[in-house]
């Protein structure tokens, strides 16, 4: 097997990082598990213009000879949004000392397990285009699902537990800030889960097999006709929903029904009406450990902040906006000798909307 050079030898040349740059952003962005949720739209800077077509109405009535016929039912009528793309910069660093006994073991089990016996470069930069591919999709999810430029930690009145920097959520408004904004102001249908409602954590998470499912058919009742006709719409839960959903189709009257599954790429997928139900640890994670709700009590009472969800929406009604989606803006790769640090520096543009709020459908 490739022996991997000594960290403080580490190096990957531009050319290299151009490369690396361009691999984690097709993992990223070209991903069928980012596409399924997700319309990416490249070339979007701020204050780039969406122009969203509201016309509506009815055209034709009989001829009646020859004086023209206008009957006014007709309508044009254009509104816009705009994309608000921010950068987003981050470092990686290695330390020196504490890596020193488990980085080759680390490295060469990347190369094996993956790809095989690589040379020294090439197994440096499976490392690193492992370990910044792992930490950006968790940043983009986080911030595509989660953020909120609102953000606040609880002891300056808001729901991000103070021991978390609300920096990781304030970037953007993601698709869940933007769907609840959209529910107060009566514009997106809302099923109130009543699970959420309760008085400790652990009543909270006690959500029971029928409440699951009553949650996605709730949220499939209340989606528009439109919506339930695209052909692309998905319905995304927390983790708990979704088991909970599962274990409630597969039981019992709904056993083996055919609107409980769905066929895509090759592989079945729980279904409800044929709209396929996917789920996600990695947001449900950052709902539980991120965010809490005070009840502003003596002795104080924390509880989850909606920690049992549902959205039902499409990729077009859910696009993400990047400048480049075959290329991240920088990918820098350093070591400084004197803090026996290895650094990998990287940033990106991204932008989530909801761009028809009426035409979705959430649970929380």
């Amino acid at each position: 097997m490739a022996q991997v050079p000594n960290i403080e030898n580490l190096s990957v040349n531009p050319v290299e990082v151009a490369d690396l740059r361009e691999v984690i952003a097709a993992a990223v962005y070209q991903s069928p598990d980012f596409l399924k949720f997700h319309e990416v739209v490249d070339g979007m800077d701020k204050k780039t213009q969406i122009l969203l077509d509201d016309s509506a109405g009815k055209a034709g009535w009989k001829a009646t000879g020859c004086a023209p016929i206008a009957s006014g039912g007709m309508d044009i009528k254009l509104s816009q949004l705009y994309w608000e793309t921010q950068i987003i910069e981050d470092t990686l660093e290695f330390c020196q000392a504490e890596l020193n006994a488990n980085f080759k073991p680390l490295v060469n089990k990347n190369a094996k397990d993956r790809f095989g016996a690589l040379e020294e470069q090439e197994a440096i930069n499976v490392f690193v285009k492992a370990k910044v591919e792992e930490y950006l999709k968790a940043a983009l999810e986080r911030l595509i699902w989660l953020g909120n430029t609102e953000a606040k930690n609880l002891a300056a009145g808001g729901n991000v537990v103070d021991t978390v920097n609300v920096k990781f959520y304030t970037a953007i408004d993601g698709i869940w800030a933007q769907a609840m904004a959209s529910v107060a102001a009566g514009t997106t249908p809302h099923l109130n889960v009543t699970r959420n409602e309760q008085a400790t954590k652990a009543l909270q998470l006690a959500l029971t097999d029928a409440e699951a499912f009553a949650i996605v058919k709730g949220v499939y009742n209340n989606a528009s006709p439109i919506l339930k006709s695209d052909p692309d719409a998905y319905i995304r839960v927390t983790p708990a929903v979704y088991h909970g959903y599962k274990n409630y189709i597969t039981s019992g009257e709904f056993a083996n029904g055919g609107f409980s599954e769905k066929v895509i790429n090759g592989l079945s997928t729980v279904a409800y009406q044929g709209v396929p139900v996917f789920t996600s640890l990695l947001e449900s994670k950052y709902i539980l450990e991120d965010f809490v709700v005070s009840n502003g009590a003596s002795p104080e009472v924390l509880t989850y902040d909606f920690p049992h969800r549902a959205i039902m929406a499409s990729p077009s009604l859910t696009p993400v906006a990047t400048i480049n989606q075959d290329d991240f803006g920088t990918l820098e790769q350093f070591y400084v000798q004197k803090e026996r640090k290895s650094y990998v520096r990287f940033d990106f543009a991204i932008d989530a909307k909801v761009v028809r709020p009426d035409l979705i459908s959430v649970a929380y």
